[in-house]
């Protein structure tokens, strides 16, 4: 069991925190505060783009008999705290598989994208092997380190709880750490399962990253989201790593479980960012 105590003298949520990553309009969505990468602060982190792109096609598919065994995001620039139009097309809805794509506009250009495959399951129940450490009691508390510019409210210091085994967001990987989505995705909607494993796959390169050869900082253009079950529970386990070359580019590797077992995978390919990075 979490232990209350400790969270509460260990972290401390800023004031007016907006209950949601979202609010949907009649026009769109609009993103809140929470949404803010570190980035910049006027820029979306790629794990609320994550999740509002699978909220997309969660919806337009409407199933509940089928997995998402992959989710593929792309980021196709920075996407602004603002309003934004999300839209969805069902592609394939059949007995055994569906194929679902999505994409975010922002102020009529395309932004970001994302393809998924559903298929069903067969029914058998089976149990994982599988151990996966204890939930740590204490949470981290990534806004007060002394050396980062999170903006708060912000995604990475108050929409998500950590709890670390191994590793930080704030130091090199590989790292191995519980997280959990500690907000709504869309105000006034329950958030599924799928949505919240979307919101966090992301989150893969903060837990496993590691600077480039020549001392540059890796950014991840897109994100893949590979499972083969449906998630048991609203924590998800992260061990990730980050495989460099000398060219520049990388990719961040992530084993994912929940408390049952092994949920997945996740891929981000990553590139060097340039020094004077702006969105």
């Amino acid at each position: 069991m979490i232990d209350k105590i400790n969270l509460e003298t260990t972290y401390k949520k800023p004031k007016n925190v907006p209950p949601a990553l979202f609010v949907e309009k009649a026009s769109g969505v609009v993103a809140t505060e929470l949404t803010r990468g570190p980035w910049s602060h006027g820029v979306m982190h790629g794990g609320p783009i994550c999740g509002l792109l699978g909220w997309a096609v969660e919806t337009a598919l409407n199933r509940t008999d089928l997995i998402c065994t992959r989710l593929t995001v792309e980021i196709l620039s920075g996407i602004g705290v603002t309003n934004l139009e999300v839209t969805s097309q069902v592609l394939k809805n059949g007995r055994k598989t569906a194929v679902v794509d999505g994409q975010i506009r922002e102020n009529d250009k395309l932004v970001g994208r994302a393809s998924s495959q559903w298929l069903a399951p067969s029914g058998i129940n089976f149990e994982t092997e599988n151990r996966v450490p204890d939930i740590p009691a204490i949470r981290a508390d990534p806004g007060s380190h002394p050396d980062m510019e999170y903006p708060r409210p912000g995604f990475n210091a108050d929409a998500i709880d950590m709890r670390v085994i191994e590793g930080s967001t704030e130091e090199p990987g590989p790292g191995r750490i519980w997280i959990r989505l500690d907000c709504a995705l869309i105000n006034g909607q329950e958030t599924s399962p799928f949505q919240r494993i979307s919101t966090l796959a992301d989150l893969g390169a903060a837990v496993g990253w590691e600077n480039s050869y020549s001392g540059g900082t890796y950014i991840n253009t897109d994100v893949t989201l590979q499972m083969i079950r449906k998630p048991e529970d609203e924590w998800v386990f992260f061990e990730s790593h980050v495989e460099k070359t000398y060219q520049g580019i990388a990719c961040c590797y992530s084993n994912i479980y929940d408390k049952k077992g092994l949920l997945g995978w996740v891929m981000q390919s990553q590139i060097e960012a340039p020094e004077d990075i702006t969105f």
